[in-house]
């Protein structure tokens, strides 16, 4: 399993906003973009998380710029011209490399700093028969490769999920192959929450307080074994 999630927002011209403060955020780009992907290969493989080792947490940039409340334009918003700095505290970037408990390994990547990337959310999953492999930015698109058939015909195969009649949310939309976007995801998301409410099942299994749970687990793994430059198995975080 390989994911990351690579955002390139939080340059030196970004202010000190609440999310460069450990006293409000917790983490940096470890909780706000690593939980994701931990989210999403626990999801994809069905598996958990054994043992966290090799991780590296970095803050690149110790001071931002202190601007006055709703002046920063947003997320990314600059700080020029402002004079007054303040101590950031919390990681710009994270990487580590897990064990799970069927014997796959894992490598997980999260960055506010990697230039070139504005929302690289990407996971690959390769087995011996075949792999996976997506990218957020371009949702509508799964990657295949089939590893059974024959050498000379093998190469990654690219699927368009919303077209087939078999997508779960797109008729509800749009005829086939007409595409989803970001802001459909939440909408079909609230759907299948009031179904659940309602008594039916949902499209797709809901994540639930034990799956956010498990994710902030091996979040706080991740911290541990950079801190101490060691190997943290899960059993011993609580």
């Amino acid at each position: 399993v390989r994911a990351v999630y690579l955002q390139s927002w939080g340059g030196p011209d970004t202010p000190l906003l609440w999310r460069f403060q450990k006293k409000y955020a917790g983490s940096g780009a470890h909780g706000d973009l690593n939980a994701h992907i931990v989210d999403m290969a626990r999801f994809i493989t069905g598996d958990e998380i054994t043992e966290i080792s090799g991780a590296i947490a970095e803050t690149f940039i110790k001071e931002r710029t202190l601007v006055e409340t709703g002046s920063a334009g947003g997320i990314a918003g600059g700080a020029k011209g402002a004079k007054k700095k303040g101590k950031a505290d919390v990681d710009d970037a994270v990487l580590f490399l897990t064990r799970f408990k069927k014997g796959a390994v894992g490598s997980f990547e999260a960055s506010r700093l990697a230039t070139g990337y504005q929302n690289m959310n990407g996971i690959e999953v390769h087995g011996d028969k075949g792999a996976l492999r997506f990218r957020f930015e371009d949702m509508n698109y799964l990657d295949y490769w089939d590893n059974t058939i024959e050498r000379r015909l093998q190469g990654w195969k690219r699927i368009m999920c919303t077209s087939g009649g078999n997508h779960p949310y797109v008729g509800n939309w749009w005829p086939d192959a007409h595409i989803l976007g970001y802001e459909h995801g939440f909408v079909n998301q609230a759907a299948d929450i009031m179904k659940v409410l309602g008594g039916e099942k949902p499209e797709v299994p809901i994540p639930d307080f034990a799956d956010a749970y498990e994710t902030q687990r091996v979040l706080e793994a991740a911290l541990l074994s950079a801190e101490n430059r060691c190997p943290i198995k899960m059993s011993e975080v609580k």
